[in-house]
């Protein structure tokens, strides 16, 4: 998470973005501009590479197994995290995130978020935005490749 000073946002409803990323881990990775929200699927069924990353090996509410832990490895530090290498756990995958598929909505005519729709500028867009968020805030580049999104964290550099 990054935080930004909220100050004339609250008083003179002043932008601090353009968009923010959001989602569940191994979900869909979900875009919004404010006015629209694009969330892109796993790119197939298998929903993967995926990987947790943590320094403490526990999830919610329960410890990492023994299985979970067999194939551990150390990554090196993202930006975020002051120089400290990170334990790459694979993650077990749900498939049925692939099945929804990657859906558009637009808030201000649909709120509810009921009709996805196709608007292939718009998701571009968010796409966009998407590339350059996940860069900025060094995603793993599994999450590119997980997303089909392989190739573009270079040219989103």
């Amino acid at each position: 998470m990054t935080g930004h000073p909220l100050r004339d946002t609250i008083a003179l409803d002043t932008p601090v973005r353009q968009a923010a990323l959001f989602g569940l881990h191994g979900g869909h990775v979900n875009c919004t501009d404010g006015r629209y929200v694009y969330m892109r699927a796993p790119a197939g069924p298998e929903n993967g590479p995926l990987y947790n990353y943590t320094l403490m090996p526990t999830h919610m509410r329960t410890r990492f197994s023994v299985e979970e832990l067999q194939n551990i490895e150390l990554a090196p530090p993202f930006a975020f995290t002051k120089g400290v290498s990170q334990m790459k756990i694979p993650s077990k995958s749900l498939e049925r995130y692939h099945g929804f598929g990657t859906m558009l909505f637009d808030m201000e005519k649909d709120p509810g978020q009921k009709h996805p729709f196709r608007d292939e500028d718009n998701e571009q867009k968010l796409t966009g935005y998407m590339l350059e968020l996940m860069t900025a805030h060094d995603a793993p580049e599994e999450q590119y490749v997980r997303l089909g999104l392989e190739g573009y964290r270079r040219k989103a550099q």
